[in-house]
C-alpha cells in the first residue's frame, strides 16, 4: 500500500520552495517623478500606482543549506533560525549525529543507517523511509515510516504515527527539550497537549512490526553518545539578556505521558491506583499546563488532549463526568479548545489533587467513560 510518496519522486524534493510573496519597503514619494519640462505626456513612462511601495525580491535560498546528503561519521547541526519553516532533506547518511534544532515545514529521512537524529517541530510530515538501526527524537504533526527496521523513536506527534512495511520499530514519549522548543512548536502550530505517540496505525499489521518502549525511556539514552557541542545547545542554561543580566531559559514544555505503554499505571484499577479525568476550559491553558507538568513529574499522567467541543459534545461530556450543565457550557467555548488530562494516582493522593484542581479552576471526575471520549476528540488522522 502506498500511502507515502515513492522514492522515484525524491529527486524533485531537492528544490527549496520559494513563496511568490515579496518584501515591501517605503520609498520617497517624489522619486521616479519626472521634472523635465520638455517631457510630453506622450513620452512619459506611466508609473503604476503602488501606494509609494516598491517590490524587492527576497534573496534566493540555496537548496544545499537545507539538506544533509551522503554524510558518514559526521556531526551535523542546524541551529535555531537556520531553517525557519523550510523543508529539509536527510539522505544516505551513515553513523551520523544529526540535530535539527529549528522548526521545519517537512522533513524526509531516506536510506540512513545507524544514525542518531533529533528533528525539531515540523508543521507537516516527517517521513522516515528505507532506514535501519537509527534512533530518533521527533516533534511533528505527522510521522510516516516505511520499509524501516530496528529504529527507535522518541516522539511527539499531533496525529497517529504511521508504520508501513517495517519491522522491530520502537516508540516512546519524547522527553528531551531544548531552549527554543516551545517557541518553535508555536511556529509549527503544535499544541503542548497534542501527543498521540502511542496510537500507532500500521498499514501492514503483523506481530513484530512495532512495540511501545517501557515508560520512562529517555530520548537522551536513545541518542547516546550526545556530542558535546549538541549538549550545550540542548541544555536549558542561564542566558544573558541584552542588559547583561542572567535570565533562566524556559522549562521544557514536553509532557511525559504513559500513553498506551506497558506500564502498571495504564490499568489503574488493576494495580491499586485510582483514575481521574480533569478538564479545563479554554481560558485556563496555563493552569492546565501547571497541573500536567506536576502530574507528569510524578508519573501520574496518562493522556492529554486539547479540542474544541460543540455545545452538544460538551454537554454529553459533562453528563458522562457527572458535572453540572454549566460546566458543559464553559467547555464549549467555540473560539478556544478546552484541555483534558487523564491521570492514574495513589488513592491517598486523590483528595489533595482534587483540591488543587479546584483551586486552578478545573473540574475533576473519576469517570473513565468521559476521559476516553475526550482522549481522541479532534484527532487528525
Amino acid at each position: 500500500m502506498g500511502c507515502i510518496s515513492s522514492k522515484e519522486r525524491r529527486s524533485r524534493a531537492y528544490a527549496v520552495d520559494e513563496a511568490d510573496t515579496t518584501e515591501f519597503h517605503k520609498i520617497d514619494k517624489d522619486k521616479n517623478v519626472s521634472t523635465d519640462p520638455s517631457e510630453t505626456q506622450a513620452t512619459k513612462t506611466v508609473q503604476p500606482n503602488t501606494g509609494n511601495i516598491v517590490n524587492i525580491p527576497r534573496p534566493k535560498l540555496d537548496p544545499k543549506d537545507f539538506q544533509f546528503v551522503n554524510c558518514k561519521n559526521e556531526i551535523k547541526i542546524k541551529t535555531p533560525g537556520s531553517i525557519n519553516g523550510q523543508s529539509f532533506i536527510i539522505d544516505k547518511c551513515e553513523n551520523c549525529d544529526i540535530y535539527i534544532l529549528d522548526y521545519c515545514g517537512q522533513v524526509t529521512i531516506d536510506d540512513c543507517k545507524g544514525c542518531r537524529l533529533y528533528i525539531g517541530p515540523t508543521d507537516g510530515a516527517v517521513f522516515v523511509r528505507d532506514s535501519a538501526d537509527c534512533n530518533l527524537a521527533v516533534v511533528c504533526r505527522q510521522l510516516r515510516t516505511r520499509d524501516c527496521s530496528g529504529c527507535n523513536i522518541a516522539l511527539y506527534c499531533r496525529t497517529k504515527p504511521i508504520v508501513e512495511s517495517s519491522s522491530n520499530m520502537g516508540f516512546s514519549c519524547l522527553d528531551l527539550s531544548y531552549p527554543d522548543l516551545k517557541g518553535h512548536m508555536r511556529h509549527a502550530k503544535l499544541s503542548l497537549f497534542h501527543n498521540f505517540w502511542y496510537d500507532i496505525f500500521d498499514f501492514t499489521p503483523k506481530d513484530g512490526n512495532w512495540r511501545l518502549l517501557p515508560h520512562g525511556t529517555k530520548a537522551a539514552t536513545l541518542l547516546e553518545p550526545i556530542p558535546l557541542e549538541v549538549s550545550e545547545l540542548l541544555e536549558a542554561r542561564q542566558q544573558a539578556n541584552e542588559l547583561g543580566t542572567s535570565t533562566p531559559a524556559e522549562p521544557s514544555p514536553l509532557l511525559l505521558t504513559v500513553g498506551g505503554g506497558p506500564a502498571p499505571r495504564e490499568q489503574p484499577a488493576a494495580n491499586g491506583l485510582l483514575y481521574m479525568f480533569v478538564a479545563f476550559d479554554g481560558a485556563k491553558h496555563e493552569q492546565a499546563l501547571q497541573l500536567a507538568l506536576t502530574a507528569a513529574e510524578k508519573g501520574w499522567l496518562l493522556h492529554t488532549n486539547e479540542a474544541k467541543l460543540s455545545s452538544a459534545a460538551a454537554a454529553a461530556l459533562a453528563s458522562d463526568a457527572g458535572w453540572a450543565k454549566a460546566v458543559g457550557k464553559a467547555l464549549s467555548n467555540a473560539n478556544v479548545g478546552c484541555v483534558g488530562l487523564e491521570l492514574s494516582l495513589p488513592a491517598d493522593e486523590v483528595q489533595t489533587l482534587k483540591k488543587q484542581v479546584s483551586q486552578l479552576g478545573g473540574h475533576a471526575s473519576d469517570s473513565e467513560v468521559a476521559g476516553k471520549a475526550f482522549r481522541t476528540a479532534g484527532l487528525d488522522g
